[in-house]
């Protein structure tokens, strides 16, 4: 199989863990990055795994999901006045199942995988995708062989 990586970087934005004992209840931020591991067993015509130039569009995704963006989980109590927030001004929601790293990463992984099926015929896929929310932390999906 071959291999490829891309990397987008510095995407700001907040999220809470609601759930969370501690301080992680409480919003807070990051500037989150997004590493991505593709795979496929035969190459394009111009012998790339993906051509990164067909990614533009994914990463317009991207930045409507985590450029100066607050993440809520789906089931987050106050979601509701959240959206009062978004709706007044004060906040861009983005609601997602999980908004930790290991969530996030799997809810990219999805995403990618549908963008690259439509993009590639499904000849390309993720294997595996890291999000970081420091230069210390991060979370990863990665699909297994089983």
């Amino acid at each position: 199989m071959f291999s490829s990586t891309k990397s987008f970087w510095n995407y700001p934005c907040s999220h809470r863990q609601w759930k969370h004992p501690g301080q992680c209840a409480y919003i807070h931020g990051y500037s989150r990055s997004f590493h991505f591991t593709f795979g496929a067993h035969t190459l394009t015509d111009t012998h790339f795994v993906v051509d990164f130039g067909s990614l533009k569009a994914f990463k317009a995704k991207l930045d409507d999901w985590f450029d100066h963006t607050l993440l809520i989980n789906e089931n987050d109590p106050m979601l509701p006045e959240f959206r009062e927030l978004e709706v007044k001004g004060a906040a861009k929601l983005t609601v997602l199942p999980n908004v930790g790293m290991e969530g996030t990463a799997h809810f990219l992984w999805l995403q990618m995988n549908e963008f690259l099926f439509t993009a590639t015929g499904g000849r390309a896929f993720c294997t595996k995708v890291e999000v970081r929310e420091n230069d210390k932390n991060s979370g990863i999906f990665e699909e297994l062989p089983e």
